[in-house]
C-alpha cells in the first residue's frame, strides 16, 4: 500500500515560562504558519490532544503537561538534481538553483537539498550559503568557501553594494511607474502569520491614520501598535521594468507579464509583497496570489487542481536573473547571470 503522506506525531512537554496560556494562543504563538483559528478547530475535533485526553481552546496548560497531535509531511521527492556551476574561484562558488529545490534540509527535503549536492557531489566540506533563496525561488545562489569570504559578501548585501535583478511572472499588464517606494511589515490583518504587507508611499497617511503608530516622515522604520503587539514597518523600494505580456485564458486575469525587478533594498518578501499589494500576484504564489484561500487550502491538504489552475505554476514565478557586485578578495568587478528557466519559457510561449 502507497501512502502519499507519511504521518508524523508530534509531542511537546509544557514549560514553566508559558504556563496558564491557553491552549490555542500557545499553538498559535509557537507554530506561526498555521493562524489560531486552525488550531482551535483541530482542538475542537480532538485532533490535538491534552495528556492523551480531549480539551477545550481555553484550556490553560499546566507546567509538565503532554500536548500530542499529529501532521503529515510528503514523501521527499525522489528525483535526479542538475545544478550548474555559473562562477568559481578559491573563495566563492556561485550556482545557478533550480526551482523547488531547498538550499537546506528542511520539512520532508532532507536528502534532495542544495547544502547535500555541494557536501556529496562536489565534495566540499566547507561551503555555506551567502544570500537566501526560498525553495520555490530559481537562480543565482553565491556560496562562500571560508569564514572570511561569507562576512565579507554579508556586509556587502548588508551596505546594499550588491546589484540583484530578478526577472518575475506576474497576473496583469503591469503599468505602474517604474520605482515604488513605501513600507513592508508583517500583515496583522491576514489569517497567514508569515505573509508580509507593502504600504506604498501614497496609502501611508491613510494606514497611519488608521492604526496606533510612531510613524514619522522620510523614516527608515516605524511601528504599528495592534492590540498588543508590535509590528514593525521598514522602508523599501523596487524597480519594475516590464518585458512582456501575454493573453490568457483564466478566471480572473486576461494577461500574465514578465517583468524585470531590481531591488534597491534587501526587506523579506520585498518583490512578492510589492506587487500583490499594486495588485499585480505572482503566477505559482501560494502565499501572495489572487486568493489566501489558496495557502489555507494548501496546508489543510485540500489543495486541488481547481487552485493549481489559479495559480498556474506549480512554484512562485520568481527567478535571479542577475547578480554584481566588486569582489571584496581582487577586487575585481564580477556580473552573474542566468537565464530563464525553463518553466518561465512555456508559460511564456504556450
Amino acid at each position: 500500500m502507497s501512502y502519499h503522506h507519511m504521518l508524523v506525531k508530534k509531542e511537546i512537554i509544557v514549560s514553566e515560562e508559558v504556563e496558564n496560556k491557553r491552549l490555542d494562543l500557545f499553538l498559535a504563538e509557537t507554530f506561526k504558519h498555521i493562524p489560531r483559528n486552525q488550531w482551535q478547530n483541530r482542538i475542537k475535533q480532538g485532533i490535538v490532544l491534552v495528556n492523551n485526553r480531549k480539551v477545550k481552546n481555553s484550556y490553560q496548560i499546566k507546567k509538565n503537561d503532554v500536548i500530542s497531535f499529529f501532521y503529515s509531511i510528503r514523501p521527499e521527492p525522489q528525483r535526479s538534481i542538475t545544478i550548474r556551476v555559473l562562477y568559481e574561484d578559491r573563495d566563492l562558488l556561485i550556482l545557478d538553483k533550480p526551482p523547488d529545490v531547498p538550499v537546506h534540509p528542511s520539512g520532508n527535503y532532507r536528502t534532495f537539498t542544495l547544502h547535500t549536492h555541494i557536501k556529496e557531489k562536489l565534495k566540499y566540506d566547507y561551503c555555506h550559503p551567502i544570500n537566501r533563496l526560498d525553495r520555490e525561488t530559481s537562480g543565482i545562489i553565491l556560496f562562500g568557501k571560508n569564514p572570511y569570504i561569507i562576512k565579507a559578501m554579508q556586509s556587502l548585501f548588508e551596505q546594499n553594494q550588491i546589484l540583484k535583478i530578478y526577472h518575475v511572472l506576474i497576473f496583469g499588464n503591469y503599468h505602474h511607474s517604474s520605482m515604488i517606494d513605501g513600507y513592508i511589515g508583517k500583515d496583522f490583518l491576514s489569517p497567514i502569520h508569515i505573509k508580509h504587507r507593502f504600504i506604498p508611499l501614497a496609502d501611508i497617511e491613510q494606514m497611519i491614520q488608521s492604526y496606533k503608530n510612531d510613524y514619522t516622515p522620510n523614516t527608515e522604520s516605524f511601528s504599528f501598535f495592534v492590540g498588543d503587539q508590535t509590528y514593525v514597518y521598514k522602508y523599501a523600494k523596487t524597480e519594475f521594468h516590464l518585458i512582456k505580456t501575454k493573453k490568457i485564458s483564466h478566471s480572473l486575469f486576461t494577461e500574465i507579464s514578465l517583468v524585470k525587478v531590481v531591488l534597491h533594498t534587501g526587506r523579506t518578501h520585498q518583490i512578492r509583497a510589492t506587487l500583490s499589494s499594486l495588485g499585480y500576484p505572482i503566477v505559482g504564489d501560494k502565499i501572495y496570489g489572487p486568493s489566501e484561500e489558496i495557502f489555507l487550502k494548501f496546508l489543510n491538504n485540500q489543495f486541488s487542481e481547481k487552485e493549481q489552475k489559479l495559480i498556474m505554476l506549480t512554484r512562485t514565478g520568481l527567478h535571479c536573473s542577475e547578480i554584481r557586485f566588486i569582489h571584496p578578495v581582487n577586487q575585481k568587478q564580477i556580473k552573474i547571470t542566468s537565464e530563464l528557466p525553463e518553466d518561465f519559457r512555456q508559460v511564456l510561449e504556450n
